[in-house]
């Protein structure tokens, strides 16, 4: 009986049809995805025309989008609660061990785990191109109202008194100003991507431009993916109109680097992308060690250099998870995970997504992009943590995981067999 529900489950999902609890959770899984990407925007517009919120808004808000998704996403597989108590187990020991308690970098990892257990379950790819659609269509519009009409978005959308209320931002830091975009929204040198627009770093929904980057690569790396499917031309233009909006130097670099090599993925071996991260580490520490930076301008040369300095600066308490640091870790993806799950933590949870299970050659070309995507941004950025962005991608990756699509080999794949051959 449990095996026919589970089936008729992941069939009615997909197809809308059946029982009203069928209903039910394609509705939260529709709900939860688009909800981890809007619900900022709406506490923004909450705080600026209705009612002062405060970070406990932030997250009764967070907890209600992914417990939406958990309900939907939970079935009779083992896997996905044997991952969680492994998991929060070796996090109780960490906090053990520091004699401090880190609820943050417990919520860091359910964002995922969640989210690509969501679309494994629900594994419907026409759902998965209707949100990613929907999604590009909420943020480009949003994007080009706030470039154009500036004054009038923020009379509804405050984005640095909505930060400010909730604490991320100090009046010191916003020189005084509660009123405005966030602080990264004007960059202090010329953009580097069309400097004709002006310095106006545009967020949308994201209310940041560094998250409206990350989005643009992962609408852009689906439309790559998804090929002979008509919608991925809008797909392409709004993932390159946000991301030039935003002034993403990372979202365009990594574009470029993800279209090169997305021929090339299927012949990726997994033990590569395992030791890719260890190894950016390493050569990033040997260089703060032998330079001693303390960082440098704010292109992608700098931010290098200000991610080699965070990382020489961690105790190997700190690395090894048994002390705590006060060290500002958000410009560097690397310190950050190292800092919240340890060294230990970084390579397990690392393990565990290149090795997630894939049930066709096309899905890993996706994973492989997604994995570009995460090895570069964790050199400047611990935004990839983000649910703003984490619920849509992690969904679409746990939908692909477990499609079969047909087996088509690429060029770079027949060549290669056909050398072998001869």
């Amino acid at each position: 009986m449990a095996i026919t529900f589970d089936s008729q489950l992941s069939s009615g999902v997909r197809q809308g049809e059946g029982s009203p609890v069928l209903g039910f959770l394609r509705f939260l899984t529709i709900a939860s995805v688009l909800g981890g990407l809007v619900f900022n925007l709406f506490l923004c517009f909450v705080n600026t025309r209705i009612m002062p919120v405060s970070d406990t808004h932030v997250i009764l808000m967070e907890m209600a989008v992914t417990g939406s998704a958990l309900l939907a996403a939970l079935d009779r597989r083992a896997g996905f609660y044997l991952f969680l108590a492994i998991f929060i187990s070796f996090m109780l020991l960490l906090f053990m061990l520091r004699g401090a308690t880190d609820i943050k970098a417990i919520r860091d990892i359910l964002v995922p785990v969640v989210f690509y257990t969501l679309g494994s379950r629900v594994r419907d790819l026409a759902l998965a191109d209707r949100l990613v659609v929907i999604a590009a269509a909420i943020a480009l519009p949003i994007a080009l109202f706030e470039y154009f009409l500036l004054d009038l978005y923020l009379d509804f959308f405050n984005v640095l008194g909505y930060y400010i209320a909730r604490g991320t931002v100090s009046l010191q830091e916003s020189y005084g100003a509660t009123r405005g975009l966030f602080i990264s929204g004007n960059r202090p040198e010329p953009r580097t991507i069309l400097p004709f627009l002006g310095q106006h770093r545009v967020s949308s929904v994201f209310l940041e431009p560094v998250s409206m980057g990350n989005f643009g690569v992962i609408l852009y790396s689906w439309a790559l993916f998804r090929q002979n499917w008509k919608p991925r031309w809008f797909l392409f233009a709004a993932a390159l109109t946000m991301i030039t909006l935003a002034d993403a130097r990372f979202g365009l670099f990594t574009c470029i680097l993800i279209t090169i090599a997305r021929p090339f993925l299927p012949l990726v071996p997994r033990t590569f992308w395992l030791i890719t991260p260890f190894l950016f580490l390493a050569v990033i520490t040997i260089f703060g060690l032998v330079t001693g930076t303390n960082g440098g301008p704010n292109d992608i040369g700098g931010r290098f250099q200000a991610t080699a300095h965070i990382l020489t600066n961690l105790s190997a308490g700190v690395v090894f998870g048994y002390e705590t640091t006060d060290q500002f870790t958000a410009d560097s993806g690397f310190a950050y995970t190292l800092t919240k799950f340890s060294l230990l933590g970084f390579i397990g949870l690392w393990a565990m997504y290149v090795f997630l299970p894939f049930r066709s050659e096309k899905g890993r070309q996706f994973h492989g992009m997604m994995t570009i995507y995460l090895l570069l941004i964790m050199v400047i950025s611990n935004s990839f943590y983000s649910i703003k962005t984490g619920s849509l991608m992690w969904f679409i990756l746990g939908t692909v995981s477990a499609i079969q699509f047909p087996e088509t080999k690429s060029f770079i794949r027949r060549m290669v067999e056909k050398r072998r051959a001869d």
